[in-house]
């Protein structure tokens, strides 16, 4: 079990029921969902330059669940629960920091800026 968060872009933030829903479709696998954006691409750069993605080298320090899920429209972070509180607030900073809306699945809350 982890704890999820999710990114993608959107010109407005949308409510929880609205991201719950987008959420379900992208965990699917689904495309065309919300638009998609070089800002997703960046974030995720943004990201493993700081925490890099799960291998089976990093494995033993990681604080990923699993490999980041990443396509044109959304990344999807599994982070360990034992390292969710500091890394969750890690990827909030910079998901804000590229105008990206981040939803948590556990506690049905959205955060974002809205562009």
């Amino acid at each position: 079990m982890s704890f999820d968060l999710i990114f993608w872009h959107q010109k407005s933030i949308p409510t929880s029921e609205e991201a719950a829903h987008v959420y379900d479709q992208l965990v699917d696998g689904l495309t065309g969902v919300v638009e998609e954006s070089s800002a997703v691409g960046d974030f995720y750069q943004s990201v493993i330059s700081v925490i890099p993605d799960l291998t089976e080298e990093n494995m033993a320090d990681s604080p990923w669940a699993s490999p980041l899920y990443v396509t044109s429209e959304c990344v999807i972070a599994a982070i360990s629960w034992s390292q969710a509180k500091e890394v969750s607030t890690l990827l909030l900073d910079l998901a804000s920091g590229h105008g990206l809306i981040t939803y948590d699945p556990q506690e049905q809350v959205v955060h974002g800026v809205g562009v």
